[in-house]
């Protein structure tokens, strides 16, 4: 049987979305290449993945959450908070353990947010809005504002192996991305959690467990925000309470252009990662061509701002097709 090349792209990609990321992607490296020849070499495509990577694997726990219906604002604090923890513990525990605690004390901290937002039923924006300025304070004062040091080298491999050649954050980015796919997309839970997202009383009506899958989503995506904050601690062989400023405004980004609904109920992995690729490049394309650094910052918020009109204007049509379809249903005798 044949199959048209341009249907099939769409179908793996995952929808016509994603095929509009990829053709941006291909597009800005294009434009980026003409200015700056040596930008499409293998050595700077790993610098630019192994710097996308960080941001990708907590996009890939903040997706899930987006999905559910949920939104943590203080992934930054937690990415800060758990970066510092880990460096301070290498101090004292062999580094091994540091690097798993520093994961679970991600998991712990998006627990916390999640049994808040579960128990109080109150918006997740003003629950992890509180617990960004929590988290970060605590980082602060573990550190008396001051970067971690005196880490033992033992600590910086986790961040700094290779495995054939490419670094072991893309690696670890990789599987889990692959991961998140096939569980988003081809298990029961994925399915329960876009039900969820999509209607919650329906779902719950339907016999779904919300509170586990608004806990466990909190707690995985703290895990991956944790994951990727004692990676790059390990990379830079230190970490600062600092670290992760912005943090959220990239990952959030990243998942809304990647086509994850605001509202939750719609979204893939395959486009969080499209899109976290197009920002990277975007940011280090900028500083490559010469051009003012600070604008990266400009072309993040205007992308971010423009997806989420674009989700609004998109939920909109459809809700105007659905209204139509039950009139029209109603009008036949």
């Amino acid at each position: 049987m044949n199959t048209h090349p341009g249907r099939f792209l769409s179908r793996t990609l995952g929808g016509g979305r994603n095929l509009g990321l990829l053709a941006t992607l291909v597009l800005g490296l294009l434009l980026i290449s003409l200015f700056s020849p040596q930008y499409l070499s293998v050595d700077n495509a790993l610098v630019v993945a192994l710097q996308v990577s960080f941001i990708g694997i907590a996009s890939l726990g903040t997706a899930f959450l987006i999905v559910g219906g949920s939104v943590d604002l203080s992934i930054g604090s937690q990415y800060a908070m758990c970066a510092v923890s880990a460096a301070l513990l290498a101090k004292q525990l062999p580094a091994p353990l540091a690097w798993i605690a520093g994961i679970l004390l991600g998991a712990i901290l998006g627990l916390m947010n999640g049994l808040m937002v579960w128990r109080i039923s109150v918006s997740p924006i003003i629950v992890t809005l509180g617990t960004l300025t929590i988290f970060r304070g605590i980082a602060l004062r573990l550190t008396n504002g001051f970067g971690v040091r005196g880490v033992p080298k033992s600590f910086s491999w986790f961040g700094q192996a290779k495995l054939v050649g490419i670094p072991l954050p893309i690696w670890a980015l990789i599987v889990l991305a692959v991961v998140a796919h096939l569980i988003l997309h081809y298990t029961t839970q994925g399915r329960h959690l876009f039900a969820f997202g999509g209607n919650r009383q329906a779902a719950e009506a339907a016999g779904i467990n919300g509170k586990r899958l608004v806990l466990v989503g909190f707690a995985l995506n703290g895990a991956l925000v944790g994951l990727s904050a004692v990676l790059a601690a390990s990379r830079f062989g230190t970490a600062a309470p600092t670290f992760g400023a912005g943090f959220e405004l990239d990952v959030i980004a990243a998942v809304i252009l990647g086509g994850v609904a605001f509202t939750g109920g719609e979204g893939s992995i395959i486009g969080v990662v499209l899109a976290v690729i197009l920002l990277g490049v975007i940011n280090s394309g900028l500083i490559s061509t010469g051009i003012d650094p600070h604008y990266a910052q400009m072309v993040k918020g205007a992308a971010l701002v423009i997806a989420v009109t674009l989700d609004q204007l998109t939920q909109e049509q459809q809700e105007r097709h659905r209204k139509k379809l039950a009139f029209l249903e109603r009008s036949v005798p």
